[in-house]
């Protein structure tokens, strides 16, 4: 599949991470936590937590992408809970990360900078819809940047 690069900066994530916060802010939800998608959600979750004023920040590891390709949603660590839980990811693409999270945190409200057409119906709060084809190069992921 043929890609459309964008190179945001740090400072433009961290305009859309602000603006991230604020959105969910509105929303005015009691959330029990908030959660991480390691590793592209690091960044974002970190502006939102202090936004927000959030201390409690727990970390779900999963899997799935290869080389920018989504695959199989692989879970190595989350929290099994029914609380209402704010998970904080950079990018919802096909939805298979928002899928495989939603049988460990049904009450999960999925927060991201970024939504495809594919993920969008996943994403409860995002800052910016994109294409389908197009594939932001984060600042802070020196292996995607250096592929280019």
């Amino acid at each position: 599949m043929d890609h459309k690069l964008e190179f945001p900066s740090y400072e433009k994530m961290h305009e859309k991470a602000v603006k991230l916060a604020h959105l969910i802010k509105e929303k005015n939800i009691k959330f029990d936590k908030m959660v991480v998608v390691s590793r592209g959600g690091f960044v974002p979750a970190s502006v939102v937590a202090y936004t927000l004023g959030i201390q409690d920040v727990d970390i779900v590891s999963i899997q799935s992408y290869i080389h920018r390709e989504a695959g199989k949603a692989i879970v190595h660590r989350a929290p099994k809970t029914d609380e209402v839980v704010l998970v904080i990811d950079d990018i919802v693409d096909k939805g298979g990360t928002a899928k495989a999270l939603k049988e460990y945190m049904p009450n999960m409200h999925l927060a991201v900078i970024y939504a495809k057409p594919r993920g969008l119906p996943l994403a409860d709060t995002y800052v910016e819809e994109i294409t389908q084809e197009t594939w932001p190069v984060f600042p802070w992921d020196e292996e995607d940047k250096a592929n280019h």
